[in-house]
């Protein structure tokens, strides 16, 4: 009915107890420094070249020029990354968390940073975020200088969050990074973490509450005639593309976001887990040797979010319009084989 309200935590949970019937992670890693983007060019579509072309005048223009060009990339198993796990553990690296709000990025973080307090001098944090406009050029400044004159034993980790990096627009850092990195015969490990993609947009309508918004204004950036309006909360699939930034500037379509999401995981992300906390810190300690550490949960919302049948089919269905709902089915078939008997 209509009218009946439904106990969200509930609903939540039955959806990711529905989602999770498959559980086996995919790790990828990029299998050599020497990849060239010679040959790899002049197979994109106008539409391609048009949304995501380097929208910036930057000393790495060029590259990520070339990085624009490149063709697209089906999404399918073998063009996934890879790990050689005879080479584990790496003796020295850089891991670059990219952390989306609301998917247990907190919790991550402060486990990263246990982490560099468990295993000693070698290990260090860096960070720089905020919620500015202009914080990107510093962070790429900083994380720069982290990927420079590593130690033959030394371990970085880098948190990324809230407008400090974009991966769509900033693509081409991603590989000069990994280059520099790997060319110090370290490993440059880029790693996320997702969730279920209604439960996360429920997760963020707690931010309802403090500026007393209806449900309706809190989710009508996500309207599909307002394309390119930022709104009060940032869905996975705008924070892997935009971050905090501009939204979708040139009316990508859904089917468009989605694969060129997909296409960042592919090409640069070694490390992608839906919501399993053991899972990802097991492929952390193989990747570095760390002494092992449970990751304990935080930042957990203590209160009840109450809607109707109907909020929740708003919900439900702005987040499906938004290509959220069709980009986290691709992360479940990609990385944990979701639906794998269907094409076995």
């Amino acid at each position: 009915m209509p009218g009946r309200k439904v106990f969200t935590r509930f609903f939540a949970s039955l959806l990711l107890a529905l989602s999770f019937n498959a559980v086996r992670i995919y790790v990828g890693f990029h299998l050599s420094n020497k990849y060239s983007l010679e040959g790899q060019i002049g197979n994109s579509s106008t539409a391609f070249l048009r949304d995501f072309v380097w929208p910036r005048n930057e000393p790495i223009v060029e590259l990520a020029l070339e990085v624009a060009k490149k063709p697209k990339i089906p999404p399918l198993l073998s063009n996934m990354r890879s790990i050689d796990e005879s080479k584990l553990p790496y003796k020295c690296g850089v891991i670059f968390f990219y952390h989306i709000a609301c998917t247990g990025g907190s919790s991550i973080n402060k486990w990263f940073g246990k982490q560099i307090k468990l295993n000693g001098p070698h290990t260090s944090y860096w960070t720089k975020w905020g919620r500015k406009e202009k914080l990107e050029a510093n962070f790429i400044k900083g994380m720069t200088n982290q990927t420079q004159n590593i130690g033959p034993n030394e371990w970085r980790f880098v948190h990324a969050h809230g407008m400090s990096y974009f991966p769509n627009a900033s693509e081409a850092y991603l590989y000069q990074w990994r280059k520099e990195v790997e060319s110090q015969g370290c490993g440059f490990v880029v790693t996320t973490m997702l969730r279920d993609a209604i439960g996360h947009t429920i997760s963020q309508t707690k931010g309802m509450i403090k500026p007393n918004v209806t449900l309706d204004q809190f989710m009508s950036h996500l309207e599909p005639e307002n394309y390119n309006q930022r709104g009060l909360f940032v869905s996975q699939i705008d924070y892997m593309l935009y971050n905090m930034g501009p939204r979708n500037e040139q009316n990508a379509t859904r089917e468009e976001k989605v694969r060129r999401a997909v296409e960042i995981l592919q090409r640069h992300f070694d490390v992608v887990s839906l919501g399993d906390y053991d899972i990802f810190a097991d492929i952390i300690h193989k990747i570095t040797g760390w002494l092992p550490e449970k990751i304990t949960e935080s930042n957990v919302f203590g209160g009840d979010l109450n809607y109707s049948y109907a909020e929740l089919q708003k919900i439900k269905d702005l987040t499906e319009a938004n290509g959220d709902v069709a980009f986290i089915d691709a992360v479940k078939h990609l990385y944990y084989g979701h639906l794998e008997h269907l094409v076995s």
